[in-house]
């Protein structure tokens, strides 16, 4: 009596059926497999998005042009930045502390700056 496989028209050879299941594990990734897959094209991702992030900082809005100026007794950075005529004093003032490398806002009275012309 044939078996229901057989009246469904799904007999195959025992060799068909092996053949079948190794291309079927050969094919399948192993779950632990495609999880590091996942997570290794995440960071990869990530790290991108952060280097993309790094590049574009170093591209800062640096002045055209520069000009001097000597620091007056009394006068603060944001004196300097605000004689430099520029709308935005907090930028300028950053642009200022790149330009000569300053450690601290201190300024000294006769000390000469380079600061975006305005």
């Amino acid at each position: 009596m044939p078996t229901a496989a057989v009246q469904r028209g799904e007999e195959r050879r025992p060799a068909q059926q092996v053949a079948a299941k190794r291309s079927a594990e050969r094919a399948a990734l192993p779950v632990a497999v495609r999880r590091l897959l996942v997570v290794g094209a995440l960071v990869l991702a990530a790290v991108l998005v952060v280097a993309g992030g790094i590049v574009a900082s170093g591209f800062s809005t640096a002045p055209a042009q520069t000009t001097t100026a000597t620091v007056q007794s009394g006068q603060s950075l944001w004196d300097v930045a605000v004689a430099t005529g520029a709308g935005d004093v907090n930028e300028v003032m950053a642009q200022i502390v790149d330009l000569n490398g300053l450690t601290s806002s201190t300024l000294q009275p006769g000390q000469t700056l380079i600061v975006p012309a305005g």
